[in-house]
This record gives structure tokens, sequence and C-alpha cells, in this order.
């Protein structure tokens, strides 16, 4: 039996980041660079009310990580926006992503009215279609999910 994935907010870049890092950025994906980037030049560190940062974790190993932001991309504080999630491709297909993305969505309906997100992968879009998003009409967001 495989062990369990335990998700939890993360306070600082977990060790294992820089494994995700390489693996997102042969694959063409720059977005855990702007994590490292931002994270290591203070610009983003999850810390501002409601944000979080969080890390799925086998044994220890980080294995993905997603975070949740307020939405930079409009203003109004209780917009927030879903990003930077990565899931190692050893661990897709195995509800990593949905249930990093269900982690993200239950800490942001304490805090939030509204989840946007951006992504250009029709895997990814499918993923958040059947966690409840609809389409977005808007140039900074593909994805938006209402609490309220």
């Amino acid at each position: 039996m495989e062990p369990a994935i335990e998700i939890k907010p993360v306070l600082e870049l977990p060790p294992g980041i820089e494994g995700l890092r390489a693996e997102a950025s042969s694959a063409g994906f720059r977005f855990i660079e702007k994590l490292v980037n931002e994270w290591e030049s203070n610009a983003n560190r999850f810390d501002r009310p409601g944000e979080i940062l969080a890390g799925a974790f086998q044994n220890g190993q980080l294995v993905a990580v997603g975070g949740l932001n307020i939405d930079p991309y409009v203003e109004d504080i209780t917009v927030a926006r879903l990003r930077h999630l990565y899931v190692l491709k050893d661990f897709h297909r195995r509800g990593v992503a949905s249930n990093v993305a269900r982690y993200l969505l239950d800490a942001a309906r304490r805090s939030f009215d509204t989840v946007r997100l951006f992504t250009d992968t029709a895997e990814a879009a499918a993923l958040y279609d059947a966690l409840g998003f609809t389409p977005a009409k808007s140039t900074s967001a593909t994805h938006i999910i209402r609490f309220r």
C-alpha cells in the first residue's frame, strides 16, 4: 500500500522545491520559477490575510505545491487567485492536484467570496471544471468560482 499524501500549509519554501522547479521548467512551465523568485525577493510570501502556500508531501518528500493569493488583477480583496499548482509527473493521475486544489478552495472559503485562476492547458482546465469552476470572461483569468 502506498503511503498517504499529506497536504499542509508551508511557511518557508520546502525542501524539494528545486525538484519541482526543475521538472516544471523542463516541461515548459515557468510558474514554479516565478514562485521561487518572488518568494526569495519577498515580492510574494503568501502572507497577506487569507493567503496560503500549501505543499503535498509523501514520506516527507514534496510532491506538489499550490498557493492562494489576493488576486492582483482585480481591486477587490474578497477575490483570491489560485496559482502555482504543480504536481510532480510521478504523482499525476493519483488525485494529488485535485486534493491540493480542494485544500486551497477550503481555505479560500474562510476569507474570500471568489477564486479566479489562469491556465493554458486542457488538462488543467478539465481539473478546474470538475472542481466547479466556470469559464471566466476576462483577459486575466480563464476560470472562476464564487462561494457567495
